[in-house]
């Protein structure tokens, strides 16, 4: 599949376009993750190794998300863009309870999830881009 949206085809364009902020938004929250990490890491209680490594995956995760925009099987994609979105909201719900009830672990949990989370979503993507390449190059 082309980077180009086929004429008359407005729920790919449509889609794309949600890959491609979704993809601009891992980037933008990943540097704010790396400039703020000692910040964060002390307000959420969480090591500032484990809020850079959410950065970096973040980063990546959202780089390989820009080129599956342009490149990939968008629809077969969405699924699991869902899943990891989903999941985000959960952890940010359990953590957000975790910090009201002032039981330790709401950081851990939040920038783990992101940090494990990002970097299954960025393989499953890469492996995505990596097969539209290819058959493209047929």
């Amino acid at each position: 599949m082309s980077g180009r949206t086929p004429p008359g085809d407005r729920g790919g364009a449509v889609l794309r376009g949600g890959f491609v902020a979704d993809g601009v938004f891992k980037l933008a929250t990943a540097a704010l993750f790396a400039v703020g990490a000692r910040w964060l890491a002390a307000r959420l209680d969480a090591p500032a190794w484990l809020v850079l490594a959410a950065a970096v995956t973040l980063a990546l995760c959202g780089v390989v998300e820009l080129a599956l925009a342009r490149t990939g099987d968008l629809r077969r994609s969405t699924r699991f863009l869902v899943a990891y979105d989903s999941g985000w909201v959960l952890v940010t719900v359990a953590a957000v309870r975790l910090a009201w009830s002032t039981t330790p672990g709401g950081g851990w949990a939040w920038f783990g999830y992101q940090a494990v989370g990002a970097t299954a979503l960025g393989a499953v993507f890469a492996v995505a881009v990596r097969r539209a390449r290819a058959t493209a190059g047929r």
